[in-house]
């Protein structure tokens, strides 16, 4: 039996984040490298609290690039439609849950702080848009 690939070209590119103040991931720029996919992610960092700006300052932090698996909707689609990455980024590890839906992408993020017990664990959903046309910070 022959291995069917998946074409991960439709996520590739740039995604920018909806929520301008949110902390967490604020780009991700996927590429393909063979018939794996890359991510490459970066961060807003936390906000200044000394500010006192309507939108508060933030450090950006890259993160390294996570492989991820790219995921057709069907047996039979050879077109990916969503993804999944797992790795370090930054103190945490992540599981990332990516998929396309009109165009969009929203990735679900779960992180674990196995340096700080303290830290609690964390899931959020972020949006993101296509960053060809779009005026980046």
């Amino acid at each position: 039996m022959t291995a069917r690939t998946v074409d991960a070209a439709p996520l590739a590119g740039g995604w920018v984040n909806f929520d301008t103040t949110a902390t967490g991931i604020h780009l991700v720029d996927a590429v393909v490298d063979g018939s794996r996919l890359m991510l490459r992610i970066t961060e807003r960092g936390e906000a200044d609290a000394s500010q006192e700006t309507p939108v508060p300052p933030v450090t950006p932090v890259t993160g390294a690039a996570l492989p991820a698996v790219p995921l057709a909707d069907d047996m039979d689609a050879s077109e990916a439609v969503a993804f999944l990455a797992e790795g370090p980024l930054g103190s945490r590890q992540v599981i990332l849950s990516g998929y396309l839906n009109r165009g969009l992408l929203t990735i679900d993020v779960h992180t674990v702080h196995a340096v700080d017990p303290r830290i609690p664990n964390v899931m959020y959903r972020a949006h993101f848009y296509r960053s060809e046309g779009a005026v980046l910070p």
